[in-house]
């Protein structure tokens, strides 16, 4: 009777034993495979005007590649993580890490690389995905398969063409119900004070008068920003900056956030209404 209850003992500690252990290398492994991750994000930008979201670009301009890697499981940024660019030309571009913009204080900080566009690009779609790797990390980020997201190269006129004359156009229509202009009814202030918080400035629409010189002060409230109004050439690329400038032709000139803010940055949008 005594062997037998021993026995017992044994088969159940034999039992758990093994459990313990196909338990323990299931939790092994899949701690394993969640650690190897890197998670990318990012965006692409035309250099002209302040670093303004684009995905069409024409020779002469410049793409720049902007991009994060987080570690999933602490949601912090690997800064000894190694990021390129792999273009459809068959081209590698080497991401170089860095504060943005430079030299201000509390500046966001990622990864960047640049790509001259030239005659020679070929014309059309211009395919890219982007590797990170950090000792035994890995992660690949691959843009989403709709036109706002892909990389277009454009001749010079289609690159041009349906922005500022269309926002003109879009502006001389629009009025109120008893024909006369809406923006007639506004008065324009040619000091212009917009603060920006995450992710938006303080108003939708700011409205000046044309031929007299404008003046654009800019406040940082959460975070860090900046100005481009691409169609104008005027930009802010610091936190807190003023810029002053004269626009000659009335119309309706987007305005955005020139500094990369984080995930809500494309939502930065408002729009500068020249009158006459």
């Amino acid at each position: 009777m005594l062997k037998r209850r021993y026995w017992f003992l044994f088969a159940a500690l034999f039992i758990f034993l093994f459990v313990s252990g196909c338990s323990n290398e299931k939790e092994t492994g899949q701690t394993e495979s969640k650690n190897n991750l890197i998670l990318i994000t990012g965006d692409t930008v035309s250099e002209k005007g302040g670093c303004v979201l684009a995905s069409r670009f024409a020779p002469g301009d410049k793409i720049v590649f902007r991009m994060n890697a987080i570690n999933p499981d602490t949601g912090l940024q690997m800064e000894n993580a190694k990021l390129q660019v792999h273009l459809s030309t068959g081209e590698v571009l080497d991401m170089v890490y860095g504060e943005h913009p430079p030299g201000v204080e509390n500046a966001a900080k990622f990864w960047t690389a640049a790509y001259p566009v030239t005659k020679d690009t070929p014309k059309g779609k211009l395919e890219y995905y982007v590797t990170a790797e950090a000792g035994d990390r890995k992660g690949e980020f691959r843009p989403f398969n709709v036109e706002p997201s892909l990389l277009m190269i454009v001749d010079e006129k289609a690159a041009g063409s349906g922005s500022q004359g269309q926002q003109q156009g879009n502006a001389n229509q629009s009025g109120n119900k008893n024909g006369g202009s809406q923006e007639a009814n506004l008065e324009p202030n040619n000091v212009v004070n917009v603060e920006a918080v995450n992710f938006a400035f303080n108003k939708d629409k700011y409205y000046v008068k044309a031929g007299k010189e404008v003046t654009i002060h800019l406040t940082s409230k959460e975070g860090t920003h900046g100005i481009a109004i691409p169609d104008l050439n005027v930009s802010i690329d610091e936190p807190n900056g003023t810029v002053k400038f004269t626009p000659t032709k009335p119309g309706e000139y987007e305005m955005v956030c020139s500094v990369f803010c984080g995930a809500g940055h494309g939502d930065m949008k408002a729009t500068l209404v020249v009158v006459e």
